[in-house]
């Protein structure tokens, strides 16, 4: 198997969502965490590549050009510094929907915040255009204060919560073939 890791938007060009009080930036945090689960992945032997580009076309073309078994985009979201929890986006394909319930269950288990779902959108670029299974982790909203430092404090557990549901997904795809 072989994933595609995609830190949402652009250490450089596009930071993403902010919280500026604590000067947090989603691009930054994004590639961080990417990192941490692209370790874990290593450590089970699963082939993975990290790519953190504003340009989603390019990342697009490059996860289809990559022929990965998974694309998986890890975002945080934000709103209005009240709001709280994770979710995950999915296409509309059985397994981006497999692999989002195996990702969002471990995360909401590693990090005990509010369960906000399993969502299926099409207007997301990212994981609408890729020729793989394709889910999208908004991790935790940034801007709430609460839920950001519940998630620095276990960091190394989410990265683990998300390897872990990548693997789960996996396992799942072998039993389907047996």
């Amino acid at each position: 198997m072989f994933v595609y890791l995609n830190p949402g938007h652009d250490m450089f060009r596009d930071p993403g969502a902010v919280n500026d009080h604590l000067a947090l930036t989603e691009a930054q945090l994004a590639r961080d965490l990417a990192w941490l689960i692209s370790k874990r992945l290593d450590q089970h032997r699963i082939r993975n590549i990290v790519e953190q580009n504003d340009d989603l076309f390019g990342v697009i073309c490059n996860a289809n050009r990559w022929q990965a078994d998974l694309f998986v985009s890890i975002h945080f979201n934000a709103f209005n510094r009240h709001a709280t929890g994770t979710e995950t986006f999915v296409s509309y394909t059985p397994h981006s929907v497999m692999a989002g319930h195996a990702i969002q269950q471990n995360l909401c288990a590693a990090l005990e915040l509010p369960d906000r779902g399993i969502k299926e959108n099409m207007n997301l670029l990212v994981i609408n255009s890729t020729s793989m299974p394709a889910v999208l982790v908004e991790v935790c909203f940034i801007d709430n204060d609460d839920d950001i430092q519940r998630y620095q404090a276990r960091k190394g557990q989410t990265a683990d919560a998300i390897a872990t549901g990548i693997i789960q997904y996996m396992g799942q795809l072998e039993g389907k073939a047996a």
